[in-house]
């Protein structure tokens, strides 16, 4: 197993958590926004994406454009160019799965998350399409949209201040407002770890399933988000794509 990290003093952490698990695992330290000639082993057989950045939740006019080209950078284009290199190694092996972690954030319009958001949904669109042009090599996407987690990126959420855009006085009482919401629709956070058996679980299950939340609340908001979070269409969708498919007789 080869995990990577965005820092090197991100090692102990990670090499810590794993001390109970079984088997070796190996570190190496990668910004997924420039990779290098990083390549993935030959026996790779699992590709987790799980980089992603949150910065300030601030209004869309008030965001800076650099910052928009960064979320995309490290939110979704990370993803792809991971998947990119991924994909030849896993269809010389006779198949796998990637793993794209994406975000209940898309299921809802909420505000102040602008940049977050349509990186999120790039995501989703692009694990669809991945999906489908990988599926003839036995290549199988997993896309998982976590409800509350406590990781370091959700420390400072609007699910446990108000938001950064309370600084702005057009935005403040919509600020307010979502803070009230939040309070009273209060999400109890999945520890990191229990996040990671449900990643585990989903990388596990035969059922053919795509979207998974992490747990019911967000499981449900995926089904309200797309009836059965999308997969009766896709999947009738993908078989036409197939040459010598049930749908070509």
């Amino acid at each position: 197993m080869l995990a990577l990290v965005y820092e090197e003093g991100q090692i102990g952490d990670v090499a810590g958590e794993a001390q109970r698990l079984p088997g070796d695992i190996g570190f190496e330290v990668l910004d997924v926004t420039n990779p290098g000639q990083f390549a993935f082993p030959e026996d790779l057989d699992v590709l987790v994406n799980n980089a992603g950045i949150r910065l300030k939740n601030l209004p869309i006019e008030e965001t800076p454009v650099d910052e928009w080209r960064l979320y995309m950078e490290v939110n979704f284009l990370g993803s792809v160019e991971m998947a990119r290199r991924a994909i030849p190694i896993l269809r010389n092996g006779g198949g796998g799965t990637i793993v794209n972690i994406n975000s209940a954030s898309t299921l809802l319009p909420l505000p102040f998350l602008g940049p977050y958001r349509a990186a999120k949904g790039a995501l989703a669109s692009f694990s669809e399409t991945l999906r489908t042009e990988t599926a003839p090599f036995g290549i199988r996407v997993v896309e998982i949209m976590p409800g509350a987690v406590t990781t370091g990126l959700t420390s400072g959420s609007m699910t446990t201040k108000v938001a950064d855009a309370v600084d702005y006085p057009v935005y403040a009482p919509m600020a307010r407002r979502q803070r009230e919401y939040f309070t009273a629709n209060a999400l109890k956070s999945l520890e990191a770890a229990e996040a990671a058996k449900v990643i585990v679980d989903a990388v596990e299950d035969r059922s053919g399933r795509f979207r998974y939340g992490t747990d019911e609340r967000s499981d449900v908001s995926i089904g309200q988000w797309r009836p059965g979070g999308g997969d009766p269409v896709m999947s009738d969708f993908i078989e036409q794509m197939i040459p010598g498919s049930a749908s070509d007789n």
